[in-house]
């Protein structure tokens, strides 16, 4: 028998900006997928969140459009690459919140991954996973989202946060200090990732590329894109823009700069609200609000367009900030939102029990 701790992942700053090759700042949480799993000659998978079981014919690995397919869609990457697998009995459970924009199918994808490669020997390497993760999301289960989540939860790593350029894989680790929080707020607005919206804007960058016969984002300056259509000049533009201030929010991680990284994280929320059309009246809420009450800064998190928000805010006011902001939200809105004070993790973690 194996256990899988797969984290979760936010990303501070540098949000669809992977899909254009550009710059993103993740950060695995300690929030986690649990997998306990053994071999078998089947694949059966119950998990404790929708109390269900899910089995499926290795032989004929079908998409269902439910949360099995990011168990399916490994097992289906890893057939299609070559490797051979056998199947698996597992219990997925943990206490990483699903549907919340916490990069809970990465995590799932991951943890299914992770045991399979220790049990069946498959010597993957860290980054061979993420990108056989990304694959099977991509191409099975239908989101065609960049390499970040599937990057972060893998990669993580405990007191640090990941600066990653999306093109080429280099990494590096920042520190990230003791005494600051990040506080994730989840709003209860569900967002569906492979909607239309988020592939619409993927679309829009990948031929803003095309069309100014460029590879990645980050070779784009903004007067290039003077003569483009209004769309693809606003949605480009801010692309570019937010590469610039990922650059500089690593600068001032660096250099221990949190006021300056605080407001490079609004700035960013604002420009995806104003000009990447991916927020929402509750996700602007909390942003003002927790700058508002005394967050260095403040922003939504990943595709947006609903789920969660993050901010960093000094240890001694989080839980302060966190429950002042959730009785002012369930004022206005008449919902009682989660939220979670979260550290820098490790990446997945598998061991034999």
């Amino acid at each position: 028998m194996y256990r899988v701790d797969s984290p979760g992942r936010v990303n501070l700053i540098g949000d669809h900006t992977d899909y254009a090759l550009g710059y993103v700042m993740p950060v695995a949480i300690n929030l986690y997928t649990v997998l306990h799993a053994q071999k078998d000659e089947k694949a059966r998978v119950y998990s404790q969140i929708f109390r269900e079981v899910k089995e499926f014919d290795l032989e004929d690995i079908k998409k269902a459009n439910d949360w099995a397919d990011y168990v399916r869609g490994i097992f289906w990457v890893l057939r299609v690459e070559g490797y051979k697998v056998g199947g698996m009995r597992g219990i997925l459970g943990g206490d990483l919140p699903i549907g919340s924009g916490l990069g809970s199918s990465a995590s799932i994808e991951i943890a299914v991954l992770a045991f399979l490669n220790g049990a069946y020997g498959l010597d993957l390497l860290p980054i061979e996973m993420a990108l056989l993760a990304q694959k099977a999301e991509n191409d099975f289960v239908g989101v065609p989202c960049g390499i970040l989540d599937q990057f972060a939860v893998v990669h993580g790593k405990k007191e640090h946060v990941i600066f990653l350029d999306t093109d080429t894989l280099r990494h590096e680790y920042i520190r990230f200090p003791g005494d600051v929080q990040i506080l994730v707020f989840y709003t209860g607005v569900k967002r569906e990732l492979s909607s239309s919206a988020y592939a619409e804007r993927r679309k829009v960058a990948e031929e803003t590329l095309r069309l100014l016969g460029k590879r990645t984002s980050k070779e784009v300056e903004e007067r290039e894109l003077r003569n483009l259509p209004s769309l693809y000049r606003r949605f480009f533009g801010y692309i570019v823009r937010e590469n610039r201030r990922v650059l500089e929010a690593r600068d001032a991680l660096e250099s221990g700069d949190l006021q300056r990284f605080g407001e490079l994280m609004t700035a960013s929320h604002w420009d995806l609200a104003r000009n990447y059309d991916v927020s929402s009246e509750e996700l602007d809420f909390f942003v003002r609000k927790a700058v508002e009450f005394g967050a260095y800064g403040a922003k939504l998190t990943g595709a947006g367009f609903g789920g969660s928000a993050v901010a960093i805010v000094p240890e001694e006011l989080a839980l302060d900030v966190a429950m002042r902001v959730t009785d002012e939200y369930v004022r206005h809105f008449n919902w009682e939102p989660d939220y979670h004070l979260v550290s820098p993790s490790d990446g997945v973690r598998v061991r034999k029990v």
